[in-house]
């Protein structure tokens, strides 16, 4: 069905080209054998302009929608640099609470008997999909796709250990079932635990490998970013080595008084509290 509207639609544009282009050199065939040649060039001339008009806003049209989505795909890489990097950050917390819960469920302590119960939780990913729109390499978008998908995979499963372990925790605390119990479950978070923290690590070479992707794509930027990072500064002045140590110093000396100032404030409005009622009246009040 789909290739047989195809082939009427192909049919009707030729022939409405067709009609189009007759019109056209009958116009021309007449002015051509008239008598009048001026009027003639005069038609050439019109058409000749119109022409050429048409074919130069078309052109500039199509080289502005090039650049616009250039620009549009660099603008997209520098924020998926961002993003990446606090997906980088949110990784590193998460293996730190995967890492810390065996510890706290380690087996010689579950073993001795220390019952310890666990109050962290992982932190869930972002998932920015309106990034994809802006990118124009495929591969890298597929790639970043992906990525989102493993994301979702991820939060899914950190959501589910850390609903399970507090179901078990508040029951356990609510001593709705043994230790015997808690303990078996304690085992299979840490378990679970240990799975996460392989695909959080790697999640993270995953984002390492992007970030320097998005590195690489980046080196060819459009024309007028290229022109407005001539014209300003992107990089520390030829002295700043120099200079950065004694402003740290003097930023660190400010810093300081002003929390000492904070400090006597605070002590104070101390003092001022711990004094019985009416003293600091009396302390006011003037010698006779």
């Amino acid at each position: 069905m789909k290739s047989a509207l195809f082939g009427i639609g192909i049919v009707v544009v030729s022939f409405v080209a067709a009609i189009v282009a007759a019109s056209a050199a009958w116009v021309f065939w007449d002015a051509w054998k008239a008598s009048d040649r001026d009027a003639f060039r005069a038609l050439v001339g019109a058409f000749s302009g119109a022409f050429f008009a048409y074919v130069f806003v078309r052109f500039a049209d199509g080289f502005k929608k090039v650049y616009d989505r250039k620009e549009k795909n660099h603008t997209a890489l520098v924020r998926l640099q961002h993003y990446i990097n606090d997906c980088l950050n949110i990784t590193s917390d998460n293996l730190f609470i995967a890492d810390d819960c065996v510890k706290v469920f380690n087996e010689q302590r579950l073993q001795a008997g220390e019952l310890s119960i666990y109050m962290n939780v992982f932190h869930e990913y972002p998932i920015d999909r309106e990034l994809l729109i802006g990118l124009t390499n495929i591969k890298f978008l597929n790639e970043v796709y992906s990525l989102n998908v493993e994301f979702s995979k991820l939060n899914d499963s950190m959501a589910t250990v850390d609903r399970a372990y507090a179901q078990v925790r508040d029951a356990f605390v609510a001593k709705h079932f043994d230790e015997a119990v808690y303990l078996l479950n304690a085992r299979r978070t840490r378990e679970r635990c240990v799975e996460l923290r392989g695909y959080l690590l790697q999640t993270k070479q995953e984002l390492i490998r992007l970030f320097a992707v998005t590195n690489l794509l980046l080196r060819d930027p459009p024309f007028l970013v290229r022109v407005i990072r001539s014209l300003t500064q992107t990089a520390y002045p030829k002295d700043f080595d120099a200079a950065l140590g004694p402003e740290v110093a003097r930023v660190t000396s400010e810093m300081e008084g002003i929390a000492q100032a904070s400090a006597q404030r605070i002590l104070a409005a101390q003092n001022s509290v711990a004094q019985p009622p009416g003293a600091a009246d009396a302390a006011k009040a003037p010698r006779r």
